[in-house]
């Protein structure tokens, strides 16, 4: 991939292999996109999270949790260094299904088993001069998470 992703459509290309190595379930692959010192925000006002260990642990388990990735059409920003995609995710129910109901962010179902978690949001990126995200931000509210299946 050309790290020197400066133009608009880099900018858009990389949120979109973002999502890509997200499907693929390849956390190596997903973190060699990220600054060593990246920011993830998911959601926003929840828990900022710092460096690669963090964004580790954060993918690790989204993957183990079956996490699909449904990208919408992408945005550069003007700026230089921002991308802003649509996302809908889905994942099983557990493990964090439960975080979000304690929370009061969703009705817990009866029977968790065979759920699935479904989560529209926007995500935004800032890419360093390197072509590396240095801070990922995942918006979205308590309307844009259901429980399917």
């Amino acid at each position: 991939m050309n790290r020197a992703l400066t133009s608009e459509r880099g900018r858009k290309d990389l949120a979109l292999e973002h999502c890509r190595r997200v499907n693929a379930g390849d956390v190596d692959a997903i973190l060699e996109l990220y600054a060593d010192r990246a920011t993830f925000a998911d959601p926003v006002g929840w828990n900022v999270r710092t460096g690669r260990d963090a964004l580790r642990a954060h993918f690790e388990e989204a993957v183990a949790a079956g996490l699909r990735e449904v990208p919408g059409e992408p945005v550069a920003g003007q700026d230089g260094m921002h991308a802003f995609i649509p996302v809908t995710a889905v994942m099983d129910y557990l493990p964090r299904g439960p975080v979000y109901a304690e929370r009061g962010w969703l009705v817990p179902p009866a029977d968790p088993a065979g759920k699935r978690l479904k989560r529209r949001c926007m995500l935004l990126l800032q890419i360093d001069e390197t072509g590396l995200i240095r801070e990922s931000q995942a918006f979205w509210g308590k309307s844009d998470l259901d429980v399917i299946g």
